[in-house]
């Protein structure tokens, strides 16, 4: 009986929770565009997971209404390209912004583009954005001060391969 009674119970609360509607959708708020300066890619091979590539990362700009810096040399990103294609990148490295805070930036991402546009990107030929799928969910670190906010914070961001760069294009989910 008192399983009935908690079954009863748990019920009732799951209908008045899904009866409430689904909720808005959470706002964005712009953050920053990362102009990300890549060296060529370092290529492990085949692994089990896919082609594995090392790419560094050698520097680049931070520029946004609230935020200006640089990224500084010496993080990468790590890939592989799936047997399907779609390239799963998980890239570490850090900007310092021009008031003198390092940030520390954890991106994990993905990009899926037909073989042609893949091919296109992977010699450096401009794509436009629209022909291909390319997400992420960084996470920034900071310590305490003006920006110790981002800790607490999810955001999202859109990716853009340049023949000399890749733009990560962020924003704060509200």
């Amino acid at each position: 009986m008192k399983y009935l009674t908690l079954f009863i119970f748990m019920t009732a609360l799951a209908g008045n929770a899904f009866s409430q509607g689904v909720p808005p959708a959470p706002e964005l708020e712009y953050i920053c565009e990362l102009r990300v300066k890549l060296d060529p890619p370092l290529t492990v091979g085949q692994t089990p997971r896919g082609l594995r590539r090392i790419i560094p990362i050698i520097g680049g700009t931070v520029e946004g209404p609230e935020i200006k810096g640089e990224i500084i040399g010496g993080g990468a990103d790590w890939q592989f390209i799936r047997e399907d294609g779609v390239a799963e990148l998980e890239a570490h490295y850090q900007f310092k912004t021009d008031d003198g805070v390092i940030i520390y930036v954890k991106n994990d991402a993905m990009r899926v583009a037909s073989p042609e546009v893949a091919a296109k990107i992977a010699k450096g030929i401009p794509v436009e954005a629209s022909e291909y799928y390319f997400k992420g969910r960084p996470k920034l670190e900071a310590p305490e001060g003006k920006y110790h906010w981002m800790n607490n914070t999810m955001f999202i961001c859109q990716g853009v391969k340049n023949p000399l760069d890749v733009s990560i294009f962020i924003w704060r989910v509200k």
